[in-house]
């Protein structure tokens, strides 16, 4: 099995540079990494250099300033040199500038949504775009960024159900840390039904390395999906820790 992290944070001023990245990696047995440019940064040459010279391990994810005027041209410009795969969209992103999100789907690039609010605000939104576009592909990470309601998930963290009915929207169990303490099983229901909407094929795993703490907390949580404690039955792991991410990021299927 090889093991895919579909979502790693690197960079020079925030976070880890890509050695420190790499070493967590190798001690948890991880072959390929989706590197996701983080919020603040739009500078995209670090990515773009590690995924230049190394296109089998890593895939890149650009980020852009949505409130440049020239938001559109610039995407342009990083999409042209053929580091990236994905474009990193925060739900403020979509709804003030959503040029922004078609332009990024007529250019053929995956669509990683961070919803710190959750999706609710642009779940219509997506919607239509799947109506107009059926071939965007979404990647909602960190599961939707579920709220909670006196220690219990709201309701409002099965919105991103919604969009489950899109064969081209993935979900990623990822950043898990930021919602409960390991071994996150507050979060275990939601696995469970997310498994049931979207399907062995369209769930991811990811680290969300180094947020998600040091080594050892890298290599705890992905073997709570190697070790059949997630509720993810057995002939579902070895799809979400890496093939589904082998297709959708190296292998460009869905």
């Amino acid at each position: 099995m090889e093991i895919i992290d579909a979502y790693a944070h690197c960079g020079l001023s925030k976070y880890e540079p890509i050695e420190k990245v790499r070493d967590a990696m190798a001690s948890a047995g991880v072959a390929r990494a989706v590197l996701v440019q983080h919020l603040g940064e739009f500078d995209n040459t670090y990515i773009g250099s590690i995924v230049e010279s190394d296109t089998k391990h890593f895939a890149g994810v650009l980020l852009v300033d949505h409130r440049q005027k020239d938001v559109v041209g610039r995407l342009e410009r990083w999409h042209s040199s053929g580091h990236f795969q994905g474009i990193r969209l925060t739900t403020q992103a979509i709804t003030e500038s959503p040029d922004l999100l078609s332009t990024a789907a007529n250019l053929g690039m995956i669509i990683v949504l961070y919803a710190p609010e959750g999706i609710r605000p642009i779940v219509g939104q997506l919607e239509k775009e799947f109506r107009l576009a059926p071939f965007t592909r979404l990647v909602i990470t960190h599961l939707g960024n579920p709220s909670f309601e006196k220690g219990d998930l709201a309701e409002s963290a099965r919105d991103v159900f919604r969009l489950a009915k899109s064969g081209n929207v993935f979900l990623q169990i990822s950043g898990m840390k930021q919602f409960c303490p390991y071994p996150h099983e507050t979060l275990f229901p939601l696995i469970a039904d997310s498994l049931t909407h979207f399907g062995p094929k369209r769930l991811l795993w990811g680290s969300n390395f180094p947020v998600v703490g040091t080594k050892e907390d890298y290599l705890a949580d992905l073997h709570l999906l190697l070790d059949g404690k997630l509720p993810i039955p057995p002939e579902a792991i070895p799809k979400v820790a890496g093939e589904n991410a082998q297709r959708l990021w190296f292998n460009r299927e869905v």
